[in-house]
């Protein structure tokens, strides 16, 4: 979002009337010669008009249903049609506190559109280059002396606001900044703090915007933080506000004197990054909770370019953890084991049907790694989010267990007895294939292999099975096979 007060200086445009277009922020801009365009505005805009087919004596239900539609502001180009904005529209904009700028012939309202898309990309570049070296200070003070009091001020620093953190099991409490008390965030505060599933929150009050956060630490619950500013919350600063939450959540769990300051830096850039470092630099902090294990989430992640920083942050908010990791097309995430009550409801209703390991220590992840990736071919299959170890569902459920094993593993006899480590992999390939319905390039994305190593497998596995991997009712019945191992065993 960019200042009105922006395109004024910029463009020289006058403001008429009374409103004040000061702390006014503009999300787009639109132009329309509609007599009611507010059907087709989603609030924010700088609306810009010639007047053509305008009619002055409309000029008040015109600005009430755009006020109403959150318009900011009214940019009337003058001449040709009028010579100067009609005073029936100022007034008006006067009654529903509507700023209205007149804009004049010698700005083409292609300028004012060319000016706001400059100015976002600019305002990106800036974003991306502060979230990088904003990043590294909170690192910093994360690994320094008193990381949670330097992690808390620095945020308030980089944000140009307050910060409060709470930790009701220990009834401590860490603010920076000059932070107001506000009922409305309170209560979010206490709610955070009480629940047990993924939860945060976007409040604006009358003089701030606040992002309300649940924290993770060592207890299942009592942990959260509220961070609060004048100006709205860009892509950035959200992507600061994920950077601390991980900061927090891991010294919550994690206190500094019990880990190295190097061990407590690389651990919050591999939580925020990929999983091979995850799993390798969390363990050693994460482990330090005591009866505390973890589950691996993997799950599909339809992601638009540019869009990392806000679907990271969104997966945190639904999964409950700060531990979340883009991984290509896929995500993937650490849980606390008792955290795992409502995920499977809440991925499903976000349209994210994901595999979700059973719980195992952070030092030994290996095989949670793999069994959160057969719950996720399950769930393709099945349309929903599977967890390991949950039980059998469905017609697997009205088997009888020893019987289908032993169908299972004759059935898969030929895979078992390929030289090692073949059978894992040609497994898992298998899998991957039959879950994409048989299509190379989508399973040779999945596996991170070219579409010929997946072929030469397929067939590898076809003549190790004596099977016609081309006849469904073999697909069918490998992928029981498959399924039921990997939910059995």
């Amino acid at each position: 979002m960019l200042p009105l007060r922006l395109f004024l200086t910029r463009l020289a445009l006058r403001p008429l009337g009374t409103a004040d277009p000061s702390e006014r922020w503009v999300r787009w801009v639109h132009v329309s010669e509609l007599p009611d365009p507010s059907p087709f505005l989603r609030g924010g805009e700088l609306l810009l008009l010639a007047g053509t087919g305008f009619r002055p004596a409309d000029s008040r239900d015109y600005v009430r249903r755009l006020a109403e539609t959150g318009v900011v502001a009214i940019g009337f180009g003058v001449t040709p049609v009028f010579d100067a904005v009609p005073p029936e529209l100022v007034a008006a904009c006067d009654e529903f506190g509507m700023v209205v700028l007149e804009v004049p012939a010698r700005v083409p309202f292609a300028s004012v559109v060319e000016l706001h898309h400059a100015e976002l990309v600019r305002a990106e570049t800036r974003g991306l280059k502060r979230l990088s070296e904003g990043q590294a200070v909170l690192i910093k003070a994360a690994a320094g002396p008193r990381p949670l009091r330097a992690v808390v001020e620095r945020t308030a620093d980089l944000l140009d606001g307050w910060v409060r953190v709470v930790d009701r099991n220990r009834d401590r409490t860490w603010t920076a900044g000059p932070v107001r008390d506000d009922p409305e965030v309170s209560a979010a505060l206490d709610q955070a703090c009480r629940s047990r599933s993924p939860m945060s929150a976007a409040l604006t009050t009358a003089e701030e915007n606040v992002e309300v956060q649940r924290l993770l630490g060592p207890a299942p619950t009592g942990y959260a933080m509220a961070v609060a500013r004048r100006a709205p919350f860009t892509v950035a600063d959200r992507g600061l506000v994920g950077v601390t939450a991980s900061a927090l959540s891991l010294l919550f769990t994690a206190p500094s004197e019990a880990s190295s300051p190097e061990a407590l830096g690389t651990a919050v850039v591999a939580g925020l990054l990929r999983l091979p470092a995850l799993a390798r630099d969390l363990a050693a902090p994460l482990d330090r909770a005591a009866d505390v294990r973890w589950r691996i989430v993997r799950g599909p992640l339809d992601a638009p370019p540019g869009s990392r920083e806000t679907i990271v942050q969104r997966l945190s908010a639904l999964l409950g953890t700060p531990f979340v990791a883009q991984d290509g097309s896929f995500f993937v995430a650490l849980v606390p084991e008792d955290t795992v009550d409502g995920l499977p409801h809440a991925l499903d209703e976000a349209g994210l049907p994901a595999g979700i390991s059973r719980p195992h220590p952070a030092a030994d992840l290996d095989p949670a790694w793999g069994e959160a990736g057969a719950a996720l071919d399950a769930a393709r299959v099945g349309g929903a989010t599977v967890v390991a170890g949950a039980g059998l569902h469905g017609v697997m459920a009205l088997l009888d267990s020893p019987q289908a094993s032993r169908y299972a593993d004759r059935l898969l006899a030929g895979l078992d007895a390929a030289p090692s480590p073949d059978p894992a992999l040609l497994a898992g390939t298998l899998r991957s294939w039959l879950a994409h319905h048989g299509n190379w390039d989508r399973t040779a994305s999945d596996l991170g292999v070219h579409r010929n190593t997946v072929r030469h497998r397929i067939r590898r596995i076809g003549g190790l099975l004596d099977l016609d991997l081309n006849d469904p009712d073999v697909r069918m019945e490998l992928w029981f096979a498959l399924r039921w191992r990997s939910q059995i065993h």
